[in-house]
């Protein structure tokens, strides 16, 4: 199994603020379950071993001072990336970017607002919610603020969601309790025509307590949703793929399995062959029903599920969560762009149109793929959703350990951390 690890049991706020919550909230997880740690093994148990959180769209839910600027701003040295890109640098924000920072979508400073996703033009993000009035999945108004509700939780006190966008459909897992995520319903939400579709559920043993399944939001593309799922003892995972506009869901890989993505029409994942043995990526098109070939930049990848493509570009850490390494394209290995110093480790990894996001224990940060240069956009921690257009949704780690406390969120567009930096 890969790096990909399963949310800890946490309580209240820290289960619900995902990503920021896992990293500043003190949880009873490892450091390996907050994303850093032995990577690349599979867990006999079914769960995961140390070592990851979000691979491809995330949160999800962070340099040591010494190199001037790199370590302290990013956390680590620049590397020699395969083509374009001369190196990954640390830049100074524009008076724009700033601005950007300092202001915080409406109601996020009331309410926990916690990102699963952003449409293209960067008008409306996809967002599980805890107002006063509302808790649940709903779509938010970025300038205006409003909520326009998809789904009512049930139980807002134990009720969680994550979930991706893919252009017109949402796709999430709502589970149930703050104890165990295991237990969860795969649900799908038309934009087009507000059809919802309950997808998928959590498969039961025979005690009734349901098989340990991957920590990882869906993956969507198209008319395609996919997801891994745990099905059997000794860490049996299925790869499940869903085509939305029909609501048929096939079974489509078994065996020792983490979480999939895609990587433009086909469908990715990492498996290894038996419990404790590194991964490798296996590739599926959906078009044709058949495996197929993974292109050139996915080859090398071992031992991480920590991978952000378009199709094009492709970015991925290392098993120890420790290097970044990007190809602008696919036929291009990919070449480490940037290191963390020691005892710093990789959390988060996500990809928008021109730019890369990434969190590590210190902070998250925003990269231009165009010029390398790259900036901290969180004072520490939190967590950045991207998606397929140049806006990034940023959300600041909570100010306190309170129930849903309110998480300050902001829309940084990735175009102006390209001019922020020259080519480094």
């Amino acid at each position: 199994m890969s790096t990909t690890d399963r949310r800890p049991a946490c309580s209240g706020w820290q289960a619900t603020a995902v990503v920021a919550a896992l990293l500043i909230a003190g949880c009873t997880a490892s450091p390996g379950q907050a994303g850093a740690g032995q990577a690349g093994a599979a867990d006999p148990a079914g769960g995961s071993r140390p070592g990851g959180a979000a691979a491809g769209h995330s949160r999800a839910g962070h340099a040591q001072a010494g190199q001037a600027g790199a370590a302290r701003a990013g956390g680590g040295r620049s590397g020699q990336p395969a083509a374009g890109v001369t190196a990954f640098c640390a830049a100074r924000p524009l008076a724009g970017l700033r601005a950007s920072l300092a202001r915080a979508v409406p109601g996020s400073l009331r309410s926990e607002i916690i990102p699963l996703g952003i449409t293209e033009d960067g008008a409306t993000a996809y967002v599980s919610a805890w107002t006063r009035r509302f808790a649940g999945v709903a779509a938010l108004s970025l300038r205006a603020g409003r909520l326009h509700p998809i789904l009512r939780f049930g139980d807002p006190a134990a009720d969680q969601a994550d979930g991706a966008w893919g252009g017109r459909w949402l796709v999430w897992t709502q589970t149930y309790s703050l104890a165990s995520l295991d237990d969860f319903t795969v649900l799908g939400w038309d934009s087009v025509t507000g059809h919802l579709m309950r997808l998928g559920h959590s498969i039961s043993g025979q005690g009734g307590t349901p098989w340990p399944s991957p920590w990882h939001a869906p993956a969507v593309s198209g008319h395609y949703a996919a997801w891994a799922q745990g099905y059997g003892p000794g860490g049996l995972v299925q790869i499940r793929l869903a085509d939305l506009s029909t609501g048929r869901v096939r079974v489509i890989a078994s065996g020792h399995l983490q979480a999939p993505f895609f990587d433009g029409r086909l469908l990715v994942w990492p498996a290894s062959d038996r419990p404790g043995a590194l991964t490798s990526l296996h590739a599926y098109s959906p078009a044709t029903g058949r495996p197929a070939a993974l292109p050139v930049v996915l080859r090398q990848v071992r031992g991480t599920d920590f991978v952000a493509t378009d199709g094009t570009r492709t970015a991925y850490l290392s098993p120890g969560l420790n290097a970044l390494s990007y190809s602008p394209a696919p036929n291009l290995a990919a070449s480490v762009v940037l290191r963390l110093p020691h005892g710093d480790s990789f959390s988060d990894l996500g990809m928008a149109q021109g730019a890369l996001a990434w969190t590590t224990t210190r902070a998250t940060y925003l990269a231009s793929t165009s010029t390398g240069g790259y900036l901290q956009v969180t004072p520490a921690y939190g967590f950045a959703v991207a998606g397929a257009g140049p806006d990034v949704l940023v959300s600041d780690a909570p100010a306190s350990k309170v129930d849903h406390p309110a998480l300050a969120l902001h829309v940084l567009n990735a175009a102006g951390v390209g001019r922020a930096a020259a080519r480094c």
